[in-house]
């Protein structure tokens, strides 16, 4: 008989995380996000368009029509009129514009590194520690530039 493997609470919530990321509607990256607090989700999100509008699955992102040898993984995606302009919410937002409760002292586990724009969200929001299936920021990682 085998031991049965029961996994840490990080590797717990990326789980959680990566199932989430499958409800992604982008064709280049599918990401996404579970907010923690007292090892009880209060929030999930995943990258896609707003609601109600058309998503990357649909034609609608002009990145999304790119490949990564035309525009890199970070490359110019939050800037309208370009042709790497990303149309959609990151997974992390997402996650922060519906949780169920403050944010202050949650973990947020998301499926890649959080980009810029994401870890001053995080940071901003509260959330004390970001963790990814490689790696993690504290506190004062998210808002050091130089890491």
């Amino acid at each position: 008989m085998t031991e049965h493997q029961v996994p840490t609470w990080d590797e717990y919530f990326i789980g959680i995380a990566q199932a989430v990321a499958v409800r992604a509607k982008c064709t280049r990256r599918r990401v996404g996000a579970v907010l923690v607090v007292d090892k009880r989700i209060i929030a999930t999100g995943y990258n896609g368009a707003a609601p109600g509008h058309p998503d990357c699955l649909e034609g609608a992102c002009p990145r999304g029509k790119l490949s990564y040898d035309q525009v890199p993984g970070l490359g110019d995606y939050d800037r309208p009129g370009t042709e790497g302009f990303c149309i959609a919410i990151h997974a992390e937002v997402n996650a922060l514009l519906f949780a169920t409760r403050d944010t202050k002292g949650a973990t947020a586990y998301i499926t890649d590194p959080p980009c810029p724009g994401c870890r001053k969200a995080l940071a901003a929001a509260g959330i004390v520690r970001a963790v990814w299936p490689q790696g993690e920021h504290n506190t004062d990682q998210l808002v050091d530039w130089s890491r």
